[in-house]
């Protein structure tokens, strides 16, 4: 490999190269990731016997796969009180480890993390020896607002990045050639020696 200004010329480009590369990954990249889903979908599911459990998915139809937080109040028609209960994943599902009595109920289900959500929905569970039947109500999140018409002038934000880039680079550039090693002085030749 050569060590003239060429070499140094490309080292320093590269160096150049992979610096911004990075830095527009970093910051473009975790933006794009944070609004990839939106909102959260609950579904409210009752087997009619007791059991109750929350199906959750993305709005983009993606299943919530992230550690999620979870709770149940349920009250029956009659005034009784179960809960608040963390509900428990099984599966696809998150689940209330215990059952309901008999009696119609009204559920609500609350998420915390990784998104905000909310389904409430009424459970019927038949007396024991009476035919059953499941219950299910679907949850979306509002609509969101619309947003406000954007100002004539343009962001900037961009402005700022490249600035905060370029300045990175500056500085790494100019530790590189700081420690490059001076090059070796050659004699001048005979013909330019001063005469005695």
């Amino acid at each position: 490999m050569g060590s003239g200004p060429a070499s140094w010329r490309r080292r320093a480009a590269a160096w150049f190269v992979a610096i911004v590369a990075a830095t527009s990954a970093a910051v473009f990249g975790c933006a794009d990731h944070a609004e990839a889903h939106d909102g959260v979908i609950l579904t409210l599911h009752g087997d009619g016997h007791g059991s109750v459990w929350v199906t959750a998915t993305w709005q983009d139809g993606h299943p919530v796969t992230e550690a999620v937080g979870m709770t149940m109040l349920a009250t029956s028609s009659s005034g009784g009180r179960v809960g608040p209960a963390g509900l428990q994943r099984k599966g696809d599902a998150l689940t209330y480890p215990g059952t309901l009595a008999p009696g119609e109920w009204t559920v609500v289900a609350e998420m915390g993390t990784p998104a905000i959500g909310r389904c409430q929905g009424i459970v019927r569970v038949a007396a024991e020896g009476a035919s059953a039947a499941p219950d299910q109500t679907t949850c979306a999140p509002p609509p969101a607002a619309a947003p406000p018409p954007a100002p004539p002038t343009r962001s900037l934000a961009w402005v700022w990045y490249l600035a905060g880039v370029l300045v990175v680079t500056a500085l790494v550039v100019w530790a590189f050639f700081r420690h490059r090693p001076a090059p070796a002085r050659r004699p001048a030749p005979r013909s330019l020696r001063p005469r005695r």
